[in-house]
C-alpha cells in the first residue's frame, strides 16, 4: 500500500490501480477484522487513481463501499478525507467542505500526515470560495504540523497553496515567490498541480507567453500520466489565454476536448464551467450562442456572484443582453458586478468594462468615462507594487478591451483631443510609474553570471553550443522568476518626477496622463509638434499635435502600414551585410531607398507639417522604424517616446543635473575593430570641453552596470543583440559575455546613454502599447534619452557618426538636433535614432564649447 500512494503522489496512476486491485485480491484471504480493515484501506487508497482514471462516480463509490465495511472511527475519518480530496480535484468545493464537516472530532484519530491532509484540503475549499481568512488558517496550521514532523512531501504542498492564497489576495510577487520556494524543494512529488497553478499566477500577470509554455508542459505530463480530469483542467486554462491572444479557434479545441472528458468521468461541475467558457469565447466573437440560457441557469439565481464562475456567467449575461439590444436588463443585470467581490485582476477589470459599456449603450457618457478612468487608476495600482519592468508590463494586457473600448469611443465621436486623451490614458501605463528601487539579489547575480557563461558557450558549433544554449533557456526561466517575485520595498520606490496623479500603497507617486491641452502648451514652449500614431481595429491613424490645433488623420490599414515597416526593417538588415560585395550592396540600397519612401508616402500622404523639430509617439505597429531616414523627417531634430507623457515627465520634474564636472563614461566590447578608437575619440571630445571622462576598454558586464547608477553621460561600443521573444533578455556584447537589460541597475543616474551597437534600439510591443527592449528597460530606470540603432550600422560608419555626434552634443546642441545633423552627414547611420526625450548638457556642466578647440 505505501508503494501505490507514493505512486499516486508522483501521479502514476495505472500503476498504482494495478498494485492496488492485486492488494484486493490478496486481502480476501485474510481473517475478519483484519480483511474488513485491510479492504477498507485499500478503497480509500484506490478512489484517488479510479478518479483519475474512471471518473467520479466510481470514485465516491468506493469510497461508500470503504465506510459500509468498516465501522472504524479512524478509518471512517479516513474515507471522508479522502472524498474531500476526491471533490477538490473536481473542484466542487462545497461538497468537500461538507465531507471535512463529516469528520467530527479527531482528536487522537489520525496521524499527523492525515492531519495534514484534511487541513490542506478544508484550506484550498476555502480558498476557491474566496474565504481567504479561514484558508491562511488551514494552511498555516497545516504547515506548522509538517515542520514539526519532518513531513516535506506535505510541506511542498503547503507552501503551494499558500502561493495559491497569495494569488487570490491580489499579490503576485509574493505568490510567484512562495511557488518558486515550494518548486525549489528537494522532494518527490507529482508536479502537474503546481505547474498548473503557477500558470495561472502567470496569466494573472499577463505572461501569456510563459503561461501557455507551463501548461502546455503539465498537459504532456498529465496526458502521459493518465491523470484526464488534470489534462481537462489545463485545457480550460489554456483556452482562457487562447481567448487572452485572440485565438478563438484554438479556444474552443481545448474546450470541446475538455467538455468532452469531464463529462465522460461523470464531472458535472467541471462540465458546466467548460460550457459556460464556450459561451464566454462566443460571446467574444459577438455571438449570442444557441441555448445560452439554459447554459447560464445554473449560477443566474445566485443573488450575490462571488465565485469565478458565478462572475463569469453574470458577465455573459450582460454581454448577451448587449448583443441582443437589451440595454435596459443589462442595467440591471450589470448591478450584480458592483458588489465587491474578491477576484483576479483580469475579472475585475472585465467588470470594470460592462459598467462601461452599458453606461454608454444607455447614454450615460460621463458615466461611461468615470468607469473607464477607474479602471485606469485600478491597472496602475496593480502595476506599481512590483519590482518587475515585465509584470508591469505584462499586466497591461488586462486593460487592453476597455483601452480599446475608450480609444474606439473617441473616435467615433470624431474629436481629435478626446482621441489624444484616450490613447494617452493607456498608452505606455508602466512608464508613468515610480521608478524601480532595490538592488538585484544575491541568487539573481548568481544566476545572471550562469547565464552569461552559457550564452557565450552557446556560440559553439555542435552538442557542446546545443547543450549551453539549453542551459541558457533554462536560466532565463529562473531568473525571469526571480525578477517576477520582485515587491516594493517597505521603504518604496522613488519617484522620478510627476505631473500630478496619485499614490502607491508604500506612498510613493504615480505620474497621471498628460491632457491635451498640457500636451500641447509643453509643445509650444519647446517649439516642437506631436506625431502620435494609433492602430485600433485594423486601421491607422495619426495625430499632429501642434501648439494651435490638434488634428486626426486615416492613414489606412494598419496591417498595409506594418508590413510596409516590416519590409523596411528586413532591406535594413540585408544592407548591413551586403558590404563585401559592392552590386549586391547597391541593388539592397535600391531596395531600402524604396522601402523608405514607400512607408513616408504612406504614413504622410495629404499630411501638412509645420517646420521644426518632432515628438514621434510610434504606437504599436511603428516601434522600429528608423524615422530620421524618412523623407518627411529627414533633417528634421526627431524624438521618439513611448507616450507623450513619458516625454514631458523629465521636462516637468523638479530634478536638476548634479553639481559639479560632467562624468562622461565611455566602454568598448570584444571583437569590433573600430570600438577602441571610437570610444577614445568620444572621451576626447568631452575632456575638451572639461568633461571628467573615464575610458574602458574590454569593459565587462559590471562596468557597464556601474557607469549607468554613477555617471551623466554613458557611452557604449559593442556588438549588441535584441531578442524579440525575450526582449528583457536582449544584451550588448562585454568583455565577460553579454550584459542583459534584466540585470540593470534598480535606479539608474545616467541622463544620456549612447548604445552603439546593432539592434539594440528595436522596442517591441505587448499588449496595452507597452514597449519592450533594452531602451525601454533603460527609460523605466530612469535615464532621460537614449541613442540606439534599429538595425545593424557597420563597425566603421557607427564610429564615424557617432563621434561627431558627440562633438556637436559637447558644441551645445540638444540630443536631437545633434542627430539630425550627424544623419545628414552619415546617412549610413540613418538606422540611430533618439528615445526618450530631448538633452543638453548643463552649461554649469562643461566649459563654454565655443572657448576650446574640439578636434573635428
Amino acid at each position: 500500500m505505501a508503494r501505490a500512494r507514493n505512486l499516486n503522489e508522483i501521479g502514476r496512476f495505472r500503476e498504482a490501480e494495478r498494485d492496488l486491485r492485486r492488494a484486493l485480491v490478496l486481502a480476501d484471504g485474510l481473517d475478519g477484522e483484519e480483511r474488513v480493515a485491510t479492504r477498507a484501506r485499500l478503497l480509500i487508497t484506490l478512489a484517488w487513481p479510479t478518479l483519475a482514471l474512471h471518473g467520479l462516480d466510481q470514485a465516491l463509490a468506493m469510497l461508500a463501499e470503504s465506510r459500509e465495511q468498516s465501522d472504524s472511527p479512524r478509518l471512517r475519518a479516513l474515507s471522508w478525507i479522502q472524498e474531500a480530496v476526491v471533490h477538490v480535484s473536481c473542484q466542487d468545493w462545497r461538497a468537500a467542505l461538507d465531507a471535512l464537516n463529516r469528520l467530527g472530532d479527531t482528536d487522537g484519530l489520525l496521524v499527523p500526515s492525515e492531519e495534514v491532509a484534511a487541513r490542506i484540503n478544508a484550506g484550498l475549499a476555502h480558498l476557491s470560495l474566496l474565504e481567504l481568512a479561514p484558508a491562511r488558517a488551514e494552511l498555516l496550521s497545516a504547515l506548522e504540523i509538517c515542520v514539526a514532523n519532518g513531513l516535506v512531501e506535505k510541506e511542498f504542498k503547503v507552501r503551494h497553496n499558500l502561493g495559491c492564497l497569495e494569488y487570490y489576495a491580489g499579490r503576485l510577487p509574493e505568490a510567484i515567490r512562495l511557488m518558486r520556494e515550494a518548486d525549489e524543494m528537494d522532494v518527490q512529488v507529482g508536479r502537474v498541480r503546481a505547474q498548473h497553478d503557477l500558470a495561472l499566477v502567470l496569466l494573472e500577470a499577463g505572461l501569456l507567453d510563459q503561461a501557455r509554455e507551463t501548461l502546455t508542459r503539465a498537459l504532456d505530463e498529465a496526458r502521459h500520466d493518465g491523470h484526464r480530469l488534470e489534462e481537462a483542467d489545463l485545457r480550460l486554462d489554456l483556452a482562457t489565454t487562447a481567448l487572452l491572444r485572440d485565438e478563438l479557434s484554438t479556444a474552443r479545441q481545448h474546450l470541446d476536448a475538455a467538455v468532452a472528458a469531464f463529462r465522460a468521468r461523470g464531472a458535472g461541475e467541471r462540465q458546466r464551467s467548460a460550457a459556460l467558457l464556450r459561451a464566454w469565447v462566443a460571446v467574444t466573437e459577438g455571438v449570442v450562442p444557441r441555448g445560452l440560457d439554459r447554459t447560464l441557469a445554473p449560477w443566474l439565481g445566485v443573488d450575490r456572484p462571488v465565485t469565478p464562475d458565478e462572475r463569469l456567467a453574470a458577465r455573459v449575461h450582460v454581454e448577451s443582453l448587449l448583443l441582443r439590444g437589451r440595454v435596459a436588463e443589462a442595467g440591471y443585470a450589470v448591478q450584480r458586478l458592483r458588489g465587491r467581490a474578491r477576484q483576479g485582476f483580469a475579472a475585475d477589470m472585465h467588470d470594470r468594462l460592462l459598467v462601461a459599456k452599458v453606461a454608454a449603450a444607455q447614454g450615460n457618457s460621463s458615466g461611461s468615462r468615470r468607469a473607464v478612468r477607474s479602471a485606469m487608476h485600478r491597472l496602475t495600482q496593480r502595476q506599481a507594487p512590483s519590482q518587475s519592468v515585465e509584470i508591469r508590463s505584462a499586466l497591461a494586457l488586462h486593460g487592453r478591451r476597455i483601452a480599446d473600448f475608450d480609444v474606439n469611443d473617441a473616435l467615433a465621436s470624431g474629436s481629435p483631443v478626446r482621441v489624444f486623451e484616450a490613447v494617452e490614458r493607456w498608452r505606455a501605463v508602466s512608464h508613468r510609474l515610480p521608478l524601480l528601487s532595490g538592488p538585484q539579489d544575491g541568487r539573481s547575480a548568481e544566476l545572471v553570471a550562469e547565464l552569461r557563461q552559457a550564452r557565450r558557450e552557446g556560440a559553439a558549433p555542435g552538442e557542446e553550443g546545443a547543450r549551453h544554449r539549453a542551459r541558457a533557456t533554462e536560466l532565463e526561466w529562473e531568473v525571469s522568476r526571480l525578477d517576477w517575485s520582485r515587491a516594493e520595498d517597505d521603504g518604496g520606490a522613488t519617484a522620478g518626477g510627476a505631473t500630478g496623479g496619485g499614490t502607491t500603497g508604500g506612498g510613493t507617486t504615480r505620474v497621471a496622463p498628460v491632457g491635451h491641452a498640457a500636451a500641447r502648451d509643453l509643445l509650444g514652449s519647446r517649439g516642437e509638434q506631436g506625431l502620435v500614431w494609433v492602430a485600433q481595429d485594423g486601421e491607422e491613424y495619426l495625430l499632429v499635435v501642434t501648439p494651435r490645433r490638434t488634428r486626426l488623420h486615416h492613414v489606412g490599414s494598419a496591417s498595409e502600414v506594418a508590413a510596409l515597416a516590416d519590409r523596411l526593417a528586413r532591406d535594413l538588415h540585408a544592407h548591413a551585410f551586403a558590404g563585401t560585395n559592392p552590386a549586391l550592396e547597391a541593388a539592397v540600397g535600391r531596395a531600402v531607398a524604396g522601402s523608405v519612401a514607400a512607408l513616408d508616402a504612406r504614413l504622410f500622404a495629404d499630411v501638412q507639417l509645420a517646420d521644426g523639430p518632432v515628438v514621434v509617439v510610434p504606437g504599436r505597429t511603428l516601434m522600429a522604424v528608423p524615422w530620421g531616414m524618412l523623407p518627411t523627417l529627414a533633417g528634421r531634430p526627431v524624438t521618439i517616446a513611448p507616450s507623450v507623457t513619458r516625454w514631458a515627465v523629465p521636462l516637468l520634474a523638479t530634478e536638476v543635473d548634479p553639481p559639479g564636472r560632467l562624468k562622461v563614461t565611455t566602454l568598448t566590447g570584444p571583437r569590433l575593430e573600430r570600438a577602441a578608437a571610437e570610444a577614445e575619440a568620444v572621451a576626447r571630445v568631452w575632456e575638451g570641453v572639461g568633461a571628467l571622462s573615464n575610458r574602458q576598454e574590454a569593459a565587462t558586464a559590471e562596468a557597464v552596470r556601474d557607469a549607468l547608477a554613477r555617471d551623466g553621460v554613458v557611452h557604449v561600443a559593442a556588438h549588441g543583440t535584441h531578442e524579440r521573444q525575450s526582449p528583457w533578455f536582449s544584451s550588448l556584447h562585454m568583455a565577460d559575455g553579454p550584459v542583459f537589460a534584466h540585470e540593470l541597475r534598480r535606479r539608474a543616474t545616467a541622463r544620456h546613454v549612447v548604445l552603439s551597437a546593432c539592434d539594440v534600439g528595436r522596442l517591441d510591443p505587448r499588449p496595452g502599447d507597452e514597449p519592450l527592449g533594452l531602451t525601454a528597460a533603460l527609460m523605466a530606470l530612469g535615464v532621460r534619452s537614449i541613442v540606439a540603432p534599429v538595425a545593424p550600422v557597420s563597425d566603421a560608419v557607427a564610429a564615424d557618426a557617432m563621434v561627431a555626434y558627440h562633438r556637436r552634443l559637447a558644441r551645445g546642441d540638444s540630443a536631437s538636433q545633434a542627430l539630425a545633423a550627424t544623419l545628414a552627414e552619415h546617412p549610413g547611420a540613418g538606422a540611430f535614432c533618439l528615445y526618450g526625450t530631448d538633452w543638453r548638457p548643463e552649461t554649469s556642466q562643461i566649459q563654454r564649447a565655443g572657448s576650446l578647440n574640439i578636434a573635428s
